[in-house]
């Protein structure tokens, strides 16, 4: 196999386990979201997203960019040989956020009333912002101990930190609003699992890291390595904070703008957001680490395949999946959380739109920037993005409320994704196969306007029977119409079956799904002749 192709192999085993451990965590996070969201009502479930807005403001001063530079820095040091610095960059890293998160919770908790008055104009809520103001130290201590282990490629440990925090919060949750909590009890859940899962991931953290070497460690001060990663750092904290913080500006304006159930409704179309963030962080955490492995100014033409194959083939996994999400919104949230959520579903097809962005590079852009230690580039565009959010989402929002905050997302990420590309080809030349792009956007669309046909000729049936007959259509035509349409090639095939050959689990269901796409090139070639 070729570097480049060795390395989609290391990132779809990576990606794989990613995604193992992302769906049981899902899975088990999910059950006790829906019984929680079944339990209180839509104003209620509203009121506890709401709560979440306060810690997630002094959230984005807790990084500093320190995040980043881990997972970049502990991939290099691994490919080099020098596990001490791993070591070093983990103490210096860990102790950097005990202080900056204690501080922040610290702040949170004494100014949770000032805050709940003022700034959420909720005033009642002030208690329930004091009891959210630990989560501020406990996910400063779980990023971290993730971006250690995404740069170690232990996805499996990284699965472990995942799956604690889901088992907590899944069965904390709903137990304590089901005795009578209330948003109280939601709220307790939520921050006792990131507090457990924070205690896990240190632990896997350290001890994964205690590898030692037989050449002189040649060690840092404290200082000298968290200058390290503050200057690969800083450019990617500014930018997360510039956005960050226009962000939480738009969570700010919905508070003032929109009523509890409404934004009750985009938090549950918001549940289902994690269906794709499943499927594009497992991605993501792959990609990110391989992309660090190449160097462009060395290997220009290895770096250029690497990210178009990265665009290639998660647009052949993301792009049908959003589309299918999109199409079955109604009988998906009406199954799961019941039909007091009814502005649901259309809030769920709008948050979906951003998502098929995929196929331009939205995945790949930053995550490649970040990987050439190209990070001022990536505070630029940050920057302008966060400029036009500043200027369309006040507008928009007070007009249209949640429908206004949706459509300020989607004109953001078309900008964004638009000067990524820009800058791509004009500094790497680097582009995306925009023609396999759009036949992958052909074939599913034709998949999905047949499910979505299927689905409207059978209303008289429950809503989960119409999510597996309408799922169970797209599948079977987005199968056949892919090589019709050229979504998928002989060499993808060829490609992927060399990629999940050693994931075991999945493999033989693989291996019978690409054989038969092989027969129906089969059959278009004989049919041709």
């Amino acid at each position: 196999m070729s570097p480049v192709d060795d390395a989609a192999a290391i990132a779809a085993r990576g990606g794989f386990t990613t995604f193992v451990g992302s769906t049981l965590s899902l899975l088990i996070r999910a059950a006790g979201g829906i019984l929680v969201a079944r339990m209180l009502s839509p104003s209620e479930y509203g009121l506890f997203a709401i709560v979440l807005v306060a810690p997630g403001l002094f959230g984005v001063f807790s990084d500093w960019g320190v995040n980043s530079a881990l997972t970049r820095f502990t991939a290099r040091y691994r490919a080099e040989g020098k596990p001490w610095r791993v070591r070093e960059l983990v103490r210096v890293s860990f102790l950097f956020k005990l202080a900056v998160g204690g501080a922040l919770s610290l702040a949170l908790f004494l100014s949770a009333d000032l805050l709940a008055a003022f700034m959420l104009n909720r005033p009642e809520i002030g208690g329930f912002v004091r009891m959210v103001s630990l989560i501020i130290l406990s996910q400063s201590i779980y990023n971290t101990s993730l971006s250690v282990l995404a740069g170690m490629e232990l996805m499996d440990r990284r699965a472990m930190v995942n799956i604690s925090q889901s088992v907590v919060k899944g069965i904390c949750s709903p137990i304590l609003v089901y005795i009578g909590l209330g948003v109280s009890g939601a709220i307790i859940g939520y921050v006792l699992s990131y507090a457990v899962a924070a205690s896990v991931g240190f632990i896997l953290t350290f001890s994964s890291t205690q590898e030692r070497s037989t050449q002189f460690e040649e060690k840092s001060g404290f200082q000298d390595t968290l200058r390290i990663m503050m200057v690969f750092g800083s450019p990617l904290f500014l930018g997360g904070l510039i956005g960050g913080l226009v962000g939480r500006f738009r969570s700010i304006l919905l508070t003032w703008f929109a009523s509890n159930d409404m934004i009750g409704n985009l938090n549950v179309a918001s549940q289902f957001t994690v269906l794709v963030g499943l499927v594009t962080n497992s991605i993501g955490i792959a990609l990110y680490p391989i992309f660090s492995k190449f160097n462009h100014s060395m290997e220009p033409e290895k770096t250029r395949a690497a990210f178009r194959s990265s665009v290639r083939y998660s647009t052949m996994i993301v792009l049908p999946y959003v589309a299918l999400i999109a199409a079955l919104s109604k009988p998906g949230i009406y199954t799961l959380f019941s039909e007091k959520y009814p502005q649901a579903p259309l809030y769920l097809s709008l948050l979906m739109i951003p998502q098929l962005l995929v196929g331009l590079g939205s995945l790949s852009i930053g995550l490649f920037l970040y990987s050439q230690g190209d990070t001022k580039t990536s505070l630029k565009i940050g920057a302008i993005n966060s400029g036009i959010s500043l200027l369309l989402s006040p507008f928009f929002i007070w007009k249209w409320g949640v429908e206004g905050l949706i459509t300020s997302g989607i004109v953001l990420s078309l900008t964004g994704n638009f000067m990524g590309l820009y800058v791509l080809h004009k500094k790497y030349s680097i582009s995306p196969d925009l023609r396999h792009t759009w036949r992958t956007l052909l074939c599913s669309a034709f998949s999905v306007g047949l499910a979505y046909g299927v689905v409207r000729l059978l209303p008289s049936l429950t809503k989960l029977l119409i999510l597996f007959i309408g799922s169970g259509v797209f599948l079977a035509a987005h199968l056949v119409l892919a090589p019709v349409t050229g979504a998928l090639e002989k060499r993808d095939i060829e490609n992927l079956d060399l990629m999940l050959r050693e994931l075991r689990i999945i493999y033989p269901l693989a291996r019978l799904l690409l054989g038969l796409e092989e027969k129906i090139m089969r059959l278009m070639t004989r049919y041709a002749k």
